[in-house]
């Protein structure tokens, strides 16, 4: 059998359900669809298991960059995902005064620029992609790939749940508390939002915080979704998983990148038009269960396109 090995960050490989961990299951999955024997491992232990040989090495993130040079020697082929634009992400986070992100972004380009050739290159949007044409122009083109296997139990309940999900300790997720707090204040002083996710210590007495809970404990049929994120790259799991699985979603027009217009994603941008929304789709009467888009929620999506690439690997190997 065909082997290929997996590199991925400390968050997409702890064993936690995140969008990092998602991208990489995502990703896992397509391999063995396609007859491959698949291995994860970090950064933290990518050097040795890049000791062995491996038919396809596919290196998840774009912090993963510098391991690329090491999987060229070591596998036929190789599939670079930096998932996410390196120059957007490192500078919108520096923009709101996390200033190693330049360190960060220098020490990006330095592995990125210096990269050998590789066999495929995807990014998780178009946005993404083309921030780095720069980048990829004399090298293949690459496909977008947002995120697969996003089907969740969906609970029955008879009361809307206000919901965010999100690691605490995250810059952009820092902020989109914050913003929920002032959101707070244009809405009924008896609303709650559940906070689900690690990390989180925020004072506010309206927050109600879970923690980190089993994946089945995250969604039910009433759910309003929140995610008011202002800045950062990608496609926001916030809002893909929930929309996926027919709940609704108020999400800013930065967390919208990606997706289709939809009855079920409000965009609003100020807490006060966050909580216009709120309470427009608290006023809703919703499906005891949801119902789930009858087409693809992404503006742009070459997952077949992959497939198709994996394919003829199986043929020409």
């Amino acid at each position: 059998m065909r082997t290929a090995l997996i590199i991925g960050t400390e968050v997409a490989t702890n064993g936690l359900e995140s969008g990092a961990s998602i991208r990489v299951d995502s990703i896992k999955n397509l391999l063995i669809k396609n007859g491959y024997r698949v291995d994860i491992t970090s950064r933290v232990h990518a050097r040795n298991a890049l000791t062995s040989d491996w038919d396809l090495v596919v290196l998840v993130s774009f912090s993963t960059s510098k391991f690329l040079r090491l999987a060229r020697k070591k596998a036929t082929i190789i599939w670079f995902d930096p998932t996410d634009s390196w120059s957007q992400t490192r500078i919108s986070l520096f923009c709101k005064g996390d200033v190693k992100q330049i360190l960060l972004l220098m020490r990006d380009l330095f592995w990125i620029w210096t990269a050998p050739n590789v066999d495929l290159i995807t990014f998780i949007t178009q946005r993404d992609s083309n921030k780095e044409q720069a980048w990829w122009k004399n090298r293949s083109s690459p496909l977008i790939l947002p995120v697969q296997g996003l089907d969740r139990e969906v609970k029955l309940g008879n009361e809307p749940r206000l919901v965010f999900i999100g690691d605490g300790s995250y810059g952009p997720n820092k902020d989109a508390l914050t913003f929920l707090t002032q959101t707070l204040k244009y809405l009924p002083s008896s609303l709650n939002i559940h906070v689900f996710g690690s990390g989180v210590s925020d004072p506010n007495s309206k927050f109600i915080i879970h923690g980190y809970v089993p994946r089945s404990e995250l969604y039910t049929a009433r759910d309003i979704h929140l995610a008011p994120i202002t800045l950062g790259g990608g496609l926001k799991l916030k809002v893909a998983v929930p929309l996926w699985n027919g709940l609704h979603v108020v999400s800013t027009q930065e967390a919208a990148v990606g997706f289709k217009d939809s009855d079920s994603l409000e965009i609003a941008n100020t807490p006060k038009e966050f909580a216009d929304a709120i309470t427009k789709l608290l006023g809703v009467e919703f499906p005891k269960k949801p119902v789930k888009p009858l087409s693809a929620i992404y503006v742009d999506d070459q997952t077949i396109l992959v497939d198709e690439w994996l394919a003829k690997l199986s043929v020409t190997e």
